[in-house]
């Protein structure tokens, strides 16, 4: 199913959905959240990402690695593309409004009205500060909403581009398009969807963090820098069971210093073939980092614009034993270092 474009019929929006076989079917506007996106196979990542470094590309590649069966020429479905250290994410605008405008439920029903986000929040000002509650009045019952989705909605109302990108969508679809003017903001996503050389085609996507670059209205008051849209999934949370307790950090935390660098470095093969030592010396300070903190693979892969080249190195290498060498040395070393430390 794929969501096309918005039209008017008998004077009220509603959306234009092509199925595999290209029939069309109306859906209520603001039930487009359930439109979903089915991916053959599913890779994961996380992403730290700008809103500024996206562009509006054409769809056709998405249609065809995703297998949707749409004609082209009639989509007005806006699709993003963004970079992200040599891989190009490829994402379509509904999941962009589904990750941006939740409680899904709740939020759609006003977000393809003018002025929707003020019938929906009533400031409320205190110390300084101004918070959101959802107003009373409604068109459904409201689904409960946590902490974390009432930061995201304190953002969207309390900030210039977060609340025009919320007004845009409604502006767009009057004219067809299943679209959004993006925010001013820095963000943390996690997607899923699938890879296919250096494409990364999204199919689900979640907001866990975002920092404004902007300032807020005036009469916002003081606002947070920072928002935490989602709760962190297990496997981005930190957990001592990963934690190497043996594990110390050196002079330089606990990535490798120069020194230790030098000591270690021939333990990794160089050559045409492999890694820089750059590169090298980068998956082991994460390796490193994550083993004395215990945060998840997933989040240190992704940093690092791979699904899984860090953790398969530190897996390969602790079955050939060079691991418990490299520790071996590095512990010796900042154990040395931090006795003449504090003998000096």
């Amino acid at each position: 199913m794929w969501l096309q474009a918005i039209e008017r019929r008998n004077g009220v929006l509603a959306a234009r959905v092509v199925n595999g076989d290209r029939d069309v079917e109306w859906m209520n506007v603001e039930a487009a959240w359930e439109a979903d996106i089915h991916a053959s196979s599913t890779s994961r990542m996380s992403v730290a990402t700008c809103f500024s470094r996206w562009k509006v590309v054409d769809a056709t590649d998405f249609f065809s690695e995703m297998a949707i069966e749409a004609y082209p020429a009639a989509n007005k479905h806006q699709m993003f593309e963004v970079d992200h250290n040599g891989l190009r994410l490829v994402l379509p605008a509904i999941l962009v409004l589904k990750a941006l405008f939740k409680p899904n439920a709740t939020v759609f029903q006003y977000l393809f009205r003018p002025s929707g986000l003020d019938m929906l929040l009533a400031p409320v000002y205190a110390n300084g500060s101004t918070t959101v509650a959802i107003l009373p009045r409604k068109l459904r019952q409201h689904v409960p909403v946590g902490d974390t989705g009432l930061e995201r909605l304190r953002w969207l109302y309390c900030f210039p581009t977060a609340r025009a990108a919320f007004d845009s969508v409604y502006t767009r679809a009057t004219y067809g398009v299943v679209g959004i003017k993006l925010p001013t903001a820095e963000i943390d996503i996690s997607v899923k969807g699938c890879l296919r050389g250096r494409k990364f085609f999204v199919s689900s996507l979640s907001i866990v963090r975002c920092s404004p670059l902007e300032a807020p209205f005036d009469w916002a008051g003081r606002q947070p820098q920072h928002f935490r849209l989602r709760e962190p999934a297990p496997g981005e949370r930190l957990n001592p069971i990963l934690v190497d307790s043996d594990l110390i950090e050196g002079p330089s935390g606990w990535g490798l210093s120069d020194d230790e660098w030098a000591c270690v470095a021939y333990l990794f093969p160089t050559g045409p073939q492999c890694r820089s030592g750059e590169q090298t010396r980068a998956f082991v300070n994460a390796i490193l980092e994550k083993l004395g903190t215990g945060v998840g693979w997933t989040s240190v892969n992704s940093k690092h614009g791979t699904l899984s080249a860090v953790s398969s190195l530190y897996r390969d290498y602790r079955r050939s034993g060079k691991w418990h060498k490299l520790v071996a040395t590095v512990l010796e070393m900042r154990k040395r270092y931090f006795t003449v430390a504090n003998a000096a």
